[in-house]
């Protein structure tokens, strides 16, 4: 019974796990609440993500205020440009669809929007991961992440179909919106980690090993 209740025991390292992605995925909606904030609290829930949740570094609530906090004024301002595109594309896409109805043929062009949202939406979520593993300006994070995007397509299509996915099933599963999106992050982490990793270099790979092991001391 002992070994079982051991803290390195496998099932209640998974059950612990768990518990950490539903309060890590209930920490980003509370800070995704202002909206403005949206940029940062998804920065600190792909770092939590990777750190504590795949990683096993403890302390879920400092390492998610660390990253929300340290990242807040650059994730806010790349934000607001997300946002900016995300309305235009909002009322572009439904006026389309309102000429669709309508039978007139340029409504087709919600069709080529939806497809633009879904390089922005890839781009999104590999700004703000980006962000949250490595520390640079506003504009090389946004062109060093478009061109890992662009040049990993086949990760970048799971990146798609997780993020639409997890906003599809939230929409439909609403009630269970309050650990969805904890499982698409752990897959997305999983994935963009993978491309993230070809563009490190041995030492920076090592570097980060050694600090992830001194903290979990």
């Amino acid at each position: 019974m002992a070994g079982f209740f051991n803290a390195d025991n496998k099932l209640w390292s998974s059950v612990n796990s768990a518990v950490d992605a539903i309060l890590l995925n209930i920490m980003w909606l509370f800070t995704c609440i202002p909206i403005v904030t949206i940029g940062a609290a998804t920065t600190a829930f792909y770092y939590t993500t990777h750190k504590v949740i795949r990683n096993q570094r403890s302390g879920i609530w400092k390492e998610y205020w660390s990253s929300f906090k340290g990242n807040f004024k650059q994730a806010t301002k790349i934000w607001m440009i997300f946002l900016a595109i995300f309305v235009i594309f909002y009322f572009d896409i439904n006026i389309c669809l309102e000429y669709l109805k309508a039978g007139e043929q340029i409504g087709i062009m919600a069709y080529f929007f939806y497809g633009l949202l879904a390089v922005v939406l890839i781009w999104f979520m590999y700004v703000f991961a980006y962000m949250a593993r490595f520390e640079d300006k506003i504009k090389t994070t946004l062109k060093n992440a478009a061109i890992m995007a662009f040049t990993n397509p086949g990760y970048s299509l799971i990146v798609l179909v997780l993020v639409a996915g997890s906003l599809c099933a939230c929409r439909i599963l609403f009630m269970f919106s309050w650990f969805i999106p904890a499982i698409a992050m752990v897959f997305i982490n999983l994935v963009l980690e993978k491309v993230f990793r070809k563009y490190m270099t041995e030492e920076e790979l090592a570097e980060e090993q050694e600090n992830d092991m001194m903290r979990n001391r």
